[in-house]
C-alpha cells in the first residue's frame, strides 16, 4: 500500500457515503442495505481512502454472495479498547470450510471469471498498514460476517533509515 494519508475520519459519514454510492450499482438491486451505528462512535485517525476501499471490497463481496436478502453494516467502539469495529454481515451462501483459509491469498477467487481475487488481499494489506485486524465467520447456507478492527489513533512509526554502503 501507498503511505498512509492520515486524517480524522467520521465513520458514519464515510460509511453512509459508501453505502449511498453502492446502493445505485446494479449488483445491489434487490439487496437491502442497513447501517447500525452505535451512538457516539468516535472518529478515528486513518487514511479515509483506504478505509473506504476496505468497506467497498467487503460490501462488493457480500453483494456477490447475496442474491436476495440483505447486508448489514454494524459499527461501534470496542469495549475497553481504543478501537472501533466494523462488521459486514450478509445473508448469502456462506463460504465453505475448505475455501475459508485461502480467501486472503492474492488472486484466489471462487467467482470464475467475475473477480480478480485481489479484493480481500488488498483489504488485509490496508488493515495491516493501519495496525488493524480482520476476522471472518462463515457457514455455508447461513451467510458471512466479516469484522474489521481499526485503532482509533495511529501510533507513529519510526522513519526507516537508509545506510549508504561504500565499496
Amino acid at each position: 500500500p501507498a503511505p498512509l494519508q492520515l486524517s480524522s475520519v467520521n465513520l458514519e459519514r464515510l460509511i453512509t457515503d459508501t453505502l449511498k454510492f453502492l446502493h445505485h450499482q446494479p449488483l445491489f438491486r434487490g439487496i437491502r442495505l442497513v447501517l447500525n451505528m452505535e451512538p457516539e462512535t468516535p472518529a478515528i485517525t486513518a487514511d479515509a481512502n483506504q478505509v473506504s476501499q476496505i468497506l467497498t471490497n467487503l460490501l462488493l463481496n457480500a453483494a456477490q454472495a447475496t442474491e436476495q436478502g440483505g447486508i448489514t453494516v454494524t459499527v461501534g467502539k470496542v469495549k475497553f479498547k481504543d478501537q472501533v469495529s466494523i462488521r459486514v454481515t450478509d445473508t448469502g451462501e456462506g463460504i465453505a470450510a475448505d475455501v475459508l483459509p485461502h480467501i486472503f491469498e492474492p488472486f484466489f477467487t471462487t467467482k470464475r471469471g467475475k473477480g480478480t481475487g485481489l479484493g480481500l488481499s488488498i483489504t488485509e494489506a490496508y488493515l495491516r498498514s493501519h495496525g488493524g485486524d480482520i476476522t471472518v465467520d462463515s457457514r455455508p447456507g447461513r451467510g458471512t460476517t466479516v469484522e474489521v478492527i481499526l485503532p482509533m489513533r495511529q501510533v507513529s512509526q519510526p522513519a526507516v533509515e537508509y545506510a549508504e554502503v561504500l565499496p
